[in-house]
């Protein structure tokens, strides 16, 4: 089973044909990610999607992508999805077990004094239809899984370290989280 075909054809069910230039590659052992985009899966918004965390399957113990919903994408919102995906492989901890990662200050400075965003937490892909979150394996019965990554005011990681997550998810329900440019929710 070739896992980056299964995902570049995932991808292209529920958002699209993914650009084919690679925005940025994110170098680590000795192959790496890429970050593609999806170009109008979503109205005003670019859709980063990962191709090659698959590969790192033991690290992170499970098969998954990562997408990026962003209102902008330029230089600094690549540097800033690049070393989050760079710091996931460093931890090597599963997603499911991270509330989030707090590293833009030190690994995308420029994006988190731009933005005022100075982490990224993973939820289910909810813009998009709950199956986009579960990719079949075929021909085994696996499922590989999809997590949209948000990026985080230091408030709202204050939030999620005092109060838990749900006091997080309350804090953003209803809130833009794709508009880089959005004000903290608290």
């Amino acid at each position: 089973m070739n896992l980056g075909q299964t995902y570049l054809d995932h991808y292209a069910t529920y958002l699209g044909t993914a650009d084919p230039t690679v925005h940025t590659r994110v170098p680590y052992d000795q192959s790496g990610v890429q970050l593609f985009d999806c170009p109008g899966a979503l109205p005003d918004t670019h859709v980063l999607v990962t191709l090659g965390l698959t590969h790192f399957q033991d690290r992170l113990r499970a098969v998954t992508e990562l997408i990026f919903p962003v209102s902008v994408l330029d230089g600094d919102v690549l540097q800033a999805a690049g070393a989050s995906v760079g710091f996931l492989l460093q931890l090597g901890v599963p997603i499911s077990e991270i509330t989030t990662l707090r590293h833009l200050h030190r690994t995308a400075p420029d994006f988190a004094r731009r933005f005022g965003k100075t982490a990224v937490t993973f939820v289910p892909p909810f813009p998009f239809p709950d199956a986009f979150a579960h990719v079949p394996l075929l021909p085994s019965e696996m499922t590989g899984s999809v997590w949209m990554a948000v990026f985080l005011s230091e408030a709202e990681v204050h939030l999620s370290n005092t109060q838990g997550f749900d006091a997080l998810a309350d804090a953003l329900d209803g809130v833009d989280v794709i508009d880089l440019g959005r004000p903290s929710s608290v």
